[in-house]
């Protein structure tokens, strides 16, 4: 909801990482910046003062979803407009609060119905609910990745789930995450690039001969868009068995 899950996603407001905080806000509670890094691409200490942030907030208002409209809006926003009946009868006016916050504690409840009414569905039960992630010491990353089978892991794919480039020597004594055996199974990582293509060319109707996946691609929805046979289309990318953004699939033999 905040970055569309980019630890170096940034707004045009000048908030920063994968729960977007604005300058003056990472700097109060505790995230701090320099010309090398800002910590607020840094996935676990930026996620670590988020949930600091949301429980404050949460204490401060007593009610979740005034929590995420002071989260988006900014809690002084939210105690003004509870003055002036932005509550009433325990019920939320959602036409007092701005657009954009309004969309947002609208798509958190759509995010979680889709959740609570689908986790036993065929498409969400398929990942175990176990951990995909581990947290180490960048000193002992070689050593993590050789004993795990994971040299060949892409750098960029770490870069993605940490926020920054973790071989970078300067960061030995920072705790970083690495993908567990069963990330492996269920994330095709050897198949996922964050560098642009552009290899086209046309070959029986293709017009390129890579798509760059974006968020919320499906196979399904790159099969249409492309007009691709399914099973064409699984059989050029074999393995990929969940498309995440930036990975390369392939359109043409």
């Amino acid at each position: 909801m905040e970055s569309g899950n980019n630890p170096q996603a940034k707004s045009p407001k000048n908030a920063l990482g994968l729960w977007q905080f604005i300058p003056s806000t990472a700097r109060e509670w505790g995230l701090t910046s320099s010309k090398s890094f800002d910590d607020r691409k840094n996935v676990i200490k930026s996620t670590q003062t988020a949930i600091k942030y949301l429980n404050y907030l949460h204490t401060q208002l007593n009610d979740w979803n005034l929590a995420l409209a002071a989260y988006n809006w900014g809690i002084g926003n939210v105690k003004k407009a509870l003055k002036k009946g932005l509550v009433k009868n325990n019920k939320l006016n959602l036409n007092m609060l701005p657009r954009e916050t309004r969309k947002y504690i609208i798509a958190f409840h759509h995010l979680n119905r889709i959740i609570k009414f689908n986790y036993k569905n065929q498409y969400l039960n398929k990942f175990p609910n176990k951990p995909y992630l581990e947290i180490i010491k960048q000193q002992n990353l070689t050593n993590y990745l050789r004993s795990n089978k994971l040299e060949t892991l892409d750098g960029e794919v770490l870069t993605h789930i940490n926020g920054f480039d973790v071989t970078d020597q300067s960061f030995s004594q920072t705790e970083i995450l690495v993908p567990t055996k069963l990330f492996t199974n269920y994330f095709s990582i050897e198949s996922i690039s964050f560098k642009r293509t552009t290899t086209k060319r046309k070959v029986n109707g293709c017009t390129q001969k890579y798509y760059r996946a974006r968020y919320k691609d499906s196979l399904i929805s790159i099969a249409r868009k492309y007009d691709i046979k399914m099973d064409n289309l699984k059989e050029m990318n074999n393995g990929v068995r969940f498309v995440r953004p930036g990975m390369q699939i392939r359109l043409c033999n």
